[in-house]
């Protein structure tokens, strides 16, 4: 039996010995990267990377663990958003986006159980001989102890969680290629110089509908004959946490003379990127998704957003029927 113990007692010290050698040996910095080619367009690609609402499509995590609960909250692709998860095998975190440059997002996880730490990195779409390329890295610290469980087990559990979930990515997005075929119609054009005559106000969504017929009714009455266009709304921000938008309904006119119950708003000319959409107002989403994808895989810094109502309620009574041109300046 003292043989035995004794066996046991050099073996443990062994496996503590060589585990510890692992530690030193082993980088405090975990790294994982990844990457696939994909038959689809980058818009669709970008959509399903930056936008946390659309990670449910083709998260590995998902698909191993069914208890997981998720929530996307803030700015939909934008910095500030988040991503907040918990599952009884996956654990909870949160995921961040820090950072948008093009089709470029830097993110930071924030995990909080099993065991609470940090890590953070980037996601990325390019072309890729007619196709799209997307990667991601993937940045750890970790602890000393911690060092040898990474290397013998952490980084290689999450390559291959990395590498299932582009396999997701690749099925979904190819399987919606033609999701936002709506970029065809997008035109790069020169937005003229404008003088505008509205109402500027932060609402609700809910209210955006009731706000805009009162206002458009005074502004009518009062600018007459000045009026040299078709009813319009400037759009200075969109706010998904709050569900609010501070926004401007307005008619364009011949001159910048005051005029009773509004204000004037010179918009000089700029270069836009402009889509003439048709259908009803609570379809427009998909419009300005696919304009603002367009703007980012572009380059480009977004200025105003203009909607111009060629025809609405007051010509048809055919939501379907309605037609918005929508401007995404820029410069």
């Amino acid at each position: 039996m003292k043989k035995v113990l004794k066996f046991l007692g050099i073996l443990i010290l062994i496996l503590v010995v060589g585990y510890l050698v692992l530690c030193i040996a082993s980088p405090a910095e975990g790294k994982v990267e990844a990457s696939a080619i994909i038959d689809a367009p980058k818009s669709v690609v970008w959509k399903q990377v930056s936008d946390f609402n659309n990670w449910g499509n083709w998260s590995p995590w998902k698909e191993m663990d069914t208890t997981i609960v998720a929530e996307a909250s803030g700015p939909a692709g934008q910095e500030g958003a988040k991503y907040h998860y918990k599952g009884k095998s996956s654990g909870e975190g949160i995921c961040n986006n820090v950072g948008v440059n093009g089709m470029e997002m830097k993110y930071r996880m924030d995990f909080i159980t099993p065991f609470p730490g940090s890590a953070n990195g980037i996601y990325k779409v390019s072309d890729e001989g007619g196709k799209t390329k997307v990667t991601m890295t993937y940045n750890q610290q970790t602890s000393f102890m911690m060092r040898g469980m990474w290397a013998l087990m952490g980084k290689s559990m999450l390559t291959k969680m990395f590498g299932r979930g582009f396999e997701l990515l690749k099925v979904y997005s190819e399987a919606h290629r033609d999701d936002t075929a709506v970029v065809q119609n997008i035109q790069d054009m020169a937005y003229p110089a404008h003088i505008f005559a509205g109402v500027r106000k932060v609402v609700k969504w809910t209210a955006i509908g009731a706000f805009c017929g009162e206002t458009y009714g005074a502004l009518g009455s009062a600018l007459g004959a000045r009026i040299n266009g078709a009813a319009s709304a400037i759009f200075y921000s969109w706010d998904e946490a709050n569900q609010q938008t501070d926004m401007y309904p307005c008619f364009p006119v011949a001159d910048n003379a005051p005029a009773h119950g509004a204000t004037i708003v010179e918009v000089p000319a700029s270069q836009a990127y402009m889509m003439h959409y048709v259908g009803g107002y609570a379809g427009s989403k998909a419009a300005h998704e696919a304009l603002g994808a367009h703007m980012a895989a572009n380059g480009k810094t977004m200025g105003l957003v203009i909607e111009e109502y060629i025809k609405g309620p007051g010509e048809t009574t055919d939501s379907n029927q309605y037609e918005t041109n929508i401007y995404y300046l820029h410069n």
